[in-house]
């Protein structure tokens, strides 16, 4: 079945435990457990009627072509066959056989006269069950370490490029096959007209943001490449998108998302203390801009400052989790105006507290996201927040004194003509200087009868452009006790949400098919997609390394959207009942509000 390379950038960062397990009980039991065991076989990459295979088999049968399997994982002959099963009485026992009698090779040789689609099946399946032996720390036979094969083995060896991508496209399928199904436009599968399956337009918006295409072009560019999805004719995109509204878009994305989301809890292989949805979870709000090429009074655009021929935008209010290693998104709508971020807002946390079940503590917002309903939906779900604050009014007035309190020293000074870097790094980490805050906050024109608190906090020297800002401080607003909590390690967690920033722009430049449509569904549906693609990249990147047993592993959203290409629609799990919309129907309130 091929050799493997040896190389020696592999780390064990998951050695067995105990003693190693009997390779072909390891072997058998997989067999049993994912194609015999189940009410349907799971598709192989072969292009064979599995199912249809296995119903042949007459039950006397069954023994037989299990320990066919094992000997095709094994790289055994019938006589090496022969002699394990009289050697090991429980894998006799355990595949069906008499195991104070066992089939003597002859007999062995005679029952495995298999056509050419069993074949191809049985190397398949035996090369699986392969890596299913490798997961379980599996004792390998010598002739298979000698070829590469066994956990020491596999971690010493170099990762190969088809190893690495044939891994992200079964993450792939295990994603979208969760997904997919709320991604059907209400579609009825069942249904005789029913040709394209959801998976189809994902590979097809994965295809147009890989190739940075409009749809018109990227079917027929799809089209000549002849993969293994069926190519959605970018007219019957456009019909479909013309029968849907905003709100279809965003309960489409809500129901896919929930099912991600629970299927990353049910089957995620990490540490669940370390578990990226646990609480406490941090969330950041924050608005994007797709550019928009077309006439600057198009609704639902935004003015922005000339750039590349353009002068107008499409806004989009953002939620996504922040600082864990996935930055899930987990809401995104065009906004038509300012006045919509604090209802955005709430029908977001409506979602993730009802629908996702997520419980969260905290939400980072940029200024100009600080609305009185934003606030108020905040405050109303018990949810504290941060904010930073606009250099104006209160804030003005506690920026000149936290500033007033630590001016530059004269050494400071000279230290930064003579553009001593470190030193005057090392200087302004000496001072120390205090955090002003201030109780209460004038900001805005709000009713509110509670105002916020503030605090000021100072910049790191060593951040990114801090020397070449105007002020050494920042400000932030919230409702959080000001005395009880350590307001430097707020700042600085603050500061991480820049990373959601950093994962939008992934969205939009990586994973956003091009679009000229001024139809604000046609725009809510493309950014979905990116989402989508977005988020199952988050999916991959968190399985990626425990299912190549390799600590570090470099890919890349090019690689994600090529594998994505390469998936079959056919092939795809049916795991659509992982998440059942019904059951969640009825949106919990938030708290109050």
């Amino acid at each position: 079945m091929g050799n493997k390379k040896t190389g020696g950038n592999r780390t064990d960062g998951h050695p067995p435990e105990g003693n190693q397990f009997n390779f072909e009980l390891c072997v058998h039991q997989f067999v049993d457990d994912a194609y015999l065991a189940v009410d349907e076989a799971p598709s192989l990459d072969a292009d064979v009627p599995l199912q249809l295979l296995l119903w042949r088999l007459d039950d006397p049968e069954i023994p037989f072509w299990k320990a066919y399997v094992i000997k095709k994982a094994r790289d055994a002959s019938c006589r090496k066959m022969a002699s394990l099963l009289a050697e090991n009485y429980v894998l006799a026992d355990q595949l069906g056989f008499n195991p104070d009698d066992p089939p003597s090779h002859t007999t062995l040789s005679r029952h495995w006269r298999y056509d050419d689609d069993m074949e191809i099946a049985v190397d398949e399946i035996a090369l699986r069950a392969r890596y299913a032996a490798l997961w379980t720390g599996a004792d390998f036979p010598q002739s298979l370490r000698d070829d590469g094969w066994g956990h020491d083995e596999v971690l010493a060896a170099e990762l190969e490029l088809d190893e690495k991508m044939t891994a992200i496209q079964h993450l792939v399928e295990e994603a979208v096959g969760v997904m997919s199904p709320h991604l059907s436009f209400g579609r009825d599968p069942d249904a005789p007209a029913f040709k394209l399956p959801p998976m189809a337009f994902i590979t097809f918006f994965a295809h147009l943001a890989l190739e940075g295409s409009y749809a018109n072009t990227g079917q027929r560019t799809m089209e000549w490449l002849d993969l293994p999805s069926p190519v959605p004719n970018a007219d019957t995109v456009q019909k479909y998108l013309r029968d849907v509204t905003v709100e279809d878009v965003d309960q489409m994305f809500t129901h896919a998302t929930a099912a991600l989301l629970r299927q990353e809890v049910e089957t995620n292989p990490n540490d669940p203390l370390q578990e990226a949805l646990q609480p406490p979870l941090h969330l950041a709000y924050d608005t994007t801009k797709i550019p928009w090429y077309g006439n600057e009074a198009t609704e639902w655009t935004s003015g922005i400052l000339p750039r590349d021929n353009t002068a107008s935008a499409w806004v989009f209010a953002v939620l996504s989790v922040v600082g864990r290693e996935m930055s899930y998104i987990l809401g995104a709508l065009p906004l038509k105006e300012p006045s919509e971020i604090g209802d955005h807002l709430k029908r977001f946390l409506r979602r993730v507290i009802g629908t996702y079940d997520l419980d969260v503590e905290r939400v980072y917002l940029d200024s100009e996201l600080y609305t009185e309903k934003a606030v108020t939906t905040l405050r109303n779900a018990n949810i504290d927040y941060l904010i930073q604050a606009k250099d104006v009014g209160d804030i003005s007035d506690l920026l000149d004194a936290a500033e007033a309190e630590t001016s530059p020293t004269d050494d400071i000074e000279s230290l930064a003509q003579a553009e001593d870097a470190d030193a005057v790094d090392d200087l302004l980490e000496a001072e120390n200087p205090e955090i002003k805050t201030i109780d209460t906050v004038s900001f805005g024109d709000f009713n509110e009868a509670t105002k916020p608190s503030a605090f000021a906090w100072p910049i790191p020297p060593k951040e990114v452009g801090a020397r070449n800002r105007s002020r050494k401080h920042e400000a932030f607003l919230t409702d959080m006790d000001l005395e009880a909590n350590d307001l430097e390690q707020l700042g600085r967690e603050f500061r991480k949400r820049w990373g959601v920033e950093t994962s939008i722009r992934q969205a939009k430049r990586r994973f956003h098919a091009r679009c000229k449509s001024k139809k604000p569904n046609v725009r809510a549906f493309y950014f979905m997609m990116a989402a989508v693609l977005y988020n199952i990249s988050q999916y991959v990147d968190n399985r990626l390394e425990e299912r190549l047993h390799i600590d570090e592993i470099e890919w890349t959203s090019e690689e994600l959207l090529h594998a994505i290409r390469e998936v079959d629609p056919e092939k795809v799990p049916d795991w659509g009942g992982v998440y059942d919309p019904e059951a969640d129907a009825g949106w919990t309130n938030i708290r109050g509000a």
